[in-house]
């Protein structure tokens, strides 16, 4: 049985509107989430043992470090074909941070080019990240419109954000949101064909 339930949550200040946070329920998992920048704020599943306890997403240890990326396989600044890409230097995808401009201006983030169709997109941020991942745990098992069937690397995602464990590296550009203070960053997905 599935069951989602809604309430609110609080207000934000200065007549800025209702945070509700909904709640999804299955046999299998509770998630709650809060309308306010969609924010998942917990998350319970079930164990081997049927036993439902919170999840902790982490790291067992984070070295807080920015590396260069040239000369590596992280070098995407030029174009690579991604597939040759991952098999020149064998690796099983990318589910990597890359760190961008930390400004709070509009910057370029990111373009994808597919050959076949002429399809281009191009990223622009405010965030000084991007989470980029290639579908490596997609298996064939999805299946899409017409019929079409989805192997490893046969998707990605270009996920603006902060750095990882930025709370913890005074370094890294600011993430604590103080009272009173509004959370602002934008991305825009520019598609064309070329």
């Amino acid at each position: 049985m599935v069951s989602v339930t809604r309430t609110v949550f609080g207000e934000l200040p200065s007549g800025g509107g209702t945070v509700e946070k909904f709640q999804l329920q299955s046999d299998l998992l509770k998630v709650d989430i809060i309308s306010w920048g969609c924010t998942i704020t917990a998350l319970e599943v079930k164990d081997r043992q049927g036993k439902a306890s919170d999840v902790v997403l982490g790291f067992a240890e984070l070295e807080g470090d920015v590396a260069p990326v040239q000369g590596t396989a992280f070098d995407l600044r030029k174009p690579v074909q991604l597939g040759k890409h991952l098999q020149e230097f064998r690796l099983g995808g990318f589910d990597h941070n890359f760190c961008l401009k930390s400004s709070k201006e509009k910057h370029f983030c990111a373009r994808v080019y597919h050959a076949g169709s002429g399809r281009v997109l191009e990223v622009y941020t405010t965030q000084p990240g991007v989470q980029f991942y290639t579908g490596n745990f997609l298996n064939g098992t999805l299946k899409g419109k017409n019929g079409a069937i989805y192997p490893k690397h046969s998707g990605f995602c270009l996920e603006t954000q902060n750095w990882p464990d930025a709370i913890n590296q005074p370094h890294f550009p600011p993430v604590l949101l103080s009272p009173g203070e509004e959370y602002n960053h934008t991305t825009w997905f520019k598609f064309s064909v070329a």
